[in-house]
This record gives structure tokens, C-alpha cells and sequence, in this order.
């Protein structure tokens, strides 16, 4: 028998004996590693497509030896949100926690069940994204060491987290969450300034070498800088991707430590990895949006001995709430009685499954009256429908990804450029639905939504986002009808 076979019949059982849940896991019970990197954009690592030579060789390395999700997306493009809904496998207004708010009392969550079933469960920094919820160790962020960047501190934090899960008896669920390639970029303005205020208001910290950025490697210049094309390929834009990219690179470092831990600690071959990015990259229309790309995310899963290396799969729409059910299903615990996501156990194993054709996602806010952008999207491998609820002609979108030097590059050139002034216009007040064919414009730069050529497509989506919405009992289903507005409690922008 098969070690995945071996795993499902003890699923069975356990769902036979609710009491199994206390239990001792038994020896096929693996360690779990979730590796989640901050703002990464699906087509950055080599494998999704970026031309960067030697950008993320651990990243590449780990999609080879293991199952990489060509069609993965977040529910939310947002880091808070994102995460909080891999913790619950539910949707943020199905949790609770529609933006940077925490998950309310008594919503089932991984490291808690993990922890009923004998699990010594750690979490590494992005202590707000993590802090609702209970865990054996828990490392809210590093301070002003590192900023919550340095790759040391992370492994670190993990040796230490594997030794004593050895020294209690029990696996272990370690959750890293590098803030790399999360702004300020390495190299960049908006870095020199950050540290320069943060040493200013901690100044005894600083005399000590405690506030400080990690070093980082210049793997790309602005003239290697490859650009995605839903932006333009402008000299400051290729100036602002090659700092990314850099971060990107120090984030693959901290990823190629923490898996050369497990090798070195003997637990490799019963650990089973998932890495992914919380949302798409901070930059125009990518995080905190619902196109397809900003909530495309590089989902990978390495199970040696059951996933077989170097898979691809390109058939299955699948979302990072689909983490929670599938360790429950790997583990045996019963599942909580409301999921958004799916168990992947028979995709791990090369089957297929039947409803995976389409994805929703969804944006909300940050807090109620701040940054209140509530969109909706429904994403097929064909197209994309979003509905944009937060429209009116007048408010102006203010989101984080137009800092820095990217929109207001665009801003410069499009006082000169017609076509150029058109997409600025359409990044800040969009319109309420949109309509792409990703086949031919995955970039999403013509917008498809009033063409009576593509009405059947529109009215399929739209009959997709109305479904998903009365299922979850989204609170935005009132304005997506026109019977209502947005919620009065998510207040308007400030």
C-alpha cells in the first residue's frame, strides 16, 4: 500500500472515532512547513516565467522537486486578509476579518486543530497576520533586527522550534513568513528613509547595531529588470523592478536556509512544504486587486515519497483556503462544518477533481474607512469578470501598490502620452465591471465588459460571482444585484 493510500485509510478511521482528534499522531503523521513570502508576483520566480537568470535558485529547486499549482490564486490580495484565510479556509467576510482586524473568537483555524492532534505549532513574524490564533511558539516579528527581513533570525527561530518539538515527541507545524519582497525595497529611497526614522526614534537600539536592513545581493540591474506587460516598460519602472527583484532574491535566501534546516536536522523526508505569496506584487493594479495576476499566487507543495517531483498542474483552479482541508484530510481530523477551500489530497496524488474551473476572490478594505475598495472577481483559465462596487466617478484609488517610483513614472509620462494618460485614469477611478479574455490579453489592458460580442461570457461569470456570493452570504451582494450599497458599517474613504 501506497504511504498516500496508507494516509486516507487512516483518515477514514479517524472520522469514524471523533475521539482520535486527542490522540498520538500516529508515525506517517509528517512535520508541515508553510513558507509564505510578502507581495510576490506569480510570474517573478523562473519557473512561472521571469527572465532573470539565477533570481531564485531554491524556489526553482523546490517547484522541481515537488507539485507546483499553475492555477493558484488567494481569496484576498491583501496580506492580513490572505493569510487569515489559509488559517480558517474561509473566505475573509466568512471568518470574519474582512481587511487588518483580527479573526473573531472561536473560528476554527490549522494551528489549533493541528495542535489538538499533538502538533508543537511556531509562527515567524507577521505577528498581526497570526495573532488570532493559538500556537506553541509564536514570534510576533524581530523588531527593528532585521526588520523582519533577515534570513539569520528566521533560521534561527526554526532550529530552535524543531528541537523542541524533537524534545516533546511531537511533528511540528512551523509557519515563516519573511516580510521580502514586501516595500521598502533593498537599495531603494524609501528604504534609506524608513531606517533613517526608525534609528531616529529608537536611538539607543541603534548605537547597539540593532536597527538595521540585512544586507542584500544585486542580482539585477534596472537594464536586466524585466517588466510585466500590464505596465509600461519605462527606465524608472525597470529602476524600481530591479529592487524588487532584489528583494525577491533575499527572500529565496531565507527559503534556501530554512530548507537546508530540514535537511540538516533529518526531518526533510517527513516534512511536507507549502510555499506560496500572500498577494501579487506591490505595484499598480497587482496588490489589493482582483485581477487575475494579483491574486495569482507560485503555490508549491513538496511531499517527498508521495508527490512526485517536477509535476505541473495546469487543469485545476485552486486557492490557498484548500491548505486547511487538505493537512485535515493528510491528518485525520474532521473538517470544521463550514470550508471555502477544498481538500488537494487526490491532486497531490495525480487525480483529478471535479469543480475546479474557476476561482472568486474578493477585496474589501484596511480598516472600515480606510482604503474601502470592495471588488469582487470571478477568474476561469479563459477569463476574468470584476465587479467593482466601490465606483462612483469620484473616489480615487489610493492603494499601497502606486507608492514609490512606478505610478508616478506613469503620472510623468502620461502628461504627454494620450494612451498612457488613459491607463493612469482608469488605475484611479476604473469602472464598475470588467471583462478580460486572458488568452489573449492576460495582462488585462482591454476591457471587454460592454461588448455585445461577449455578453454570453459576461452573463456565465457574473451567474458564477452571483452563486459564490449567496453561498457565503457576501455583504456585497445587494450592490453586485443594484437592490443595495456597500455596507454603512465599512464607513467611506477618509
Amino acid at each position: 500500500m501506497t504511504r498516500l493510500l496508507m494516509l486516507m485509510a487512516v483518515g477514514v478511521s479517524a472520522l469514524l472515532s471523533p475521539a482520535a482528534i486527542d490522540a498520538a499522531p500516529p508515525p506517517s503523521t509528517p512535520n508541515v512547513l508553510v513558507f509564505v513570502v510578502d507581495d510576490m508576483d506569480f510570474t517573478t520566480f523562473n519557473a512561472g516565467g521571469c527572465p532573470v537568470p539565477g533570481l531564485v535558485p531554491n524556489l526553482d529547486r523546490l517547484a522541481r522537486g515537488g507539485l507546483l499549482f499553475d492555477n493558484a490564486h488567494v481569496p484576498n490580495a491583501v496580506c492580513q486578509p490572505s493569510r487569515q484565510s489559509m488559517m480558517t479556509g474561509l473566505h475573509p467576510h466568512r471568518n470574519g476579518s474582512l481587511g487588518f482586524l483580527p479573526v473573531p473568537k472561536g473560528v476554527p483555524n490549522l494551528s489549533e486543530l493541528l495542535m489538538k492532534r499533538g502538533y508543537y505549532t511556531a509562527s515567524f513574524n507577521k505577528g498581526r497576520d497570526y495573532q488570532s490564533f493559538p500556537w506553541s511558539e509564536f514570534v510576533a516579528g524581530y523588531g527593528t533586527r532585521g526588520f523582519g527581513y533577515d534570513p539569520g533570525l528566521f533560521a534561527e527561530g526554526a532550529k530552535k522550534a524543531i528541537a523542541k518539538a524533537k524534545s516533546e515527541g511531537k511533528p511540528f507545524f512551523l509557519n515563516i513568513a519573511t516580510a521580502d519582497p514586501h516595500r521598502p525595497f533593498p537599495g531603494s529611497q524609501q528604504e534609506v528613509d524608513l531606517l533613517a526614522k526608525t534609528k531616529a526614534k529608537w536611538p539607543k537600539q541603534a548605537a547597539q547595531g540593532q536597527v538595521y536592513f540585512p544586507p542584500f545581493t544585486n542580482v539585477c540591474s534596472p537594464s536586466q529588470a524585466w517588466v510585466p506587460p500590464f505596465l509600461p516598460n519605462l527606465p524608472k519602472i525597470r529602476e524600481e523592478w530591479s529592487q524588487y527583484y532584489n528583494a525577491v532574491h533575499r527572500a529565496d535566501d531565507t527559503l534556501g536556509r530554512i530548507l537546508k534546516l530540514l535537511k540538516e536536522e533529518g526531518v526533510e523526508a517527513n516534512t511536507m512544504v507549502f510555499f506560496f505569496s500572500d498577494n501579487g506584487a506591490s505595484f499598480p493594479t497587482d496588490k489589493q486587486n482582483c485581477y487575475p495576476y494579483s491574486t495569482r499566487t507560485p503555490l508549491i507543495v513538496r511531499w517527498p515519497g508521495v508527490i512526485q517531483p517536477g509535476r505541473v498542474d495546469r487543469e485545476h483552479m485552486v486557492s490557498t483556503m484548500d491548505i486547511l482541508p487538505t493537512l485535515l484530510d493528510v491528518t485525520a481530523i474532521p473538517p470544521p462544518a463550514e470550508l471555502d477551500g477544498r481538500s488537494l489530497l487526490p491532486l497531490l496524488g495525480g487525480k483529478t477533481q471535479e469543480g475546479r474551473d474557476h476561482v472568486f476572490t474578493t477585496q474589501n478594505y484596511i480598516t472600515p474607512g480606510n482604503q474601502v475598495y470592495p471588488m469582487r472577481a470571478v477568474h476561469t483559465r479563459a477569463h476574468s469578470y470584476l465587479f467593482n462596487a466601490w465606483v462612483d466617478g469620484k473616489t480615487r484609488f489610493k492603494g499601497e501598490c502606486l507608492n514609490g517610483l512606478t505610478f508616478a513614472a506613469m503620472q510623468e509620462v502620461a502628461k504627454t502620452d494620450p494612451a498612457l494618460a488613459a491607463r493612469v485614469k482608469h488605475i484611479e477611478y476604473r469602472v464598475g465591471e470588467e471583462l478580460y479574455d486572458l488568452k489573449r490579453d492576460p495582462a488585462c489592458l482591454r476591457n471587454l465588459a460592454n461588448g455585445p460580442e461577449h455578453s454570453g461570457v459576461k452573463a456565465k461569470l457574473r451567474k458564477l460571482m452571483e452563486e459564490e456570493m449567496r453561498r457565503t452570504g457576501d455583504p456585497l451582494l445587494p450592490a453586485f444585484l443594484g437592490e443595495g450599497a456597500v455596507p454603512a458599517d465599512w464607513s467611506t474613504n477618509k
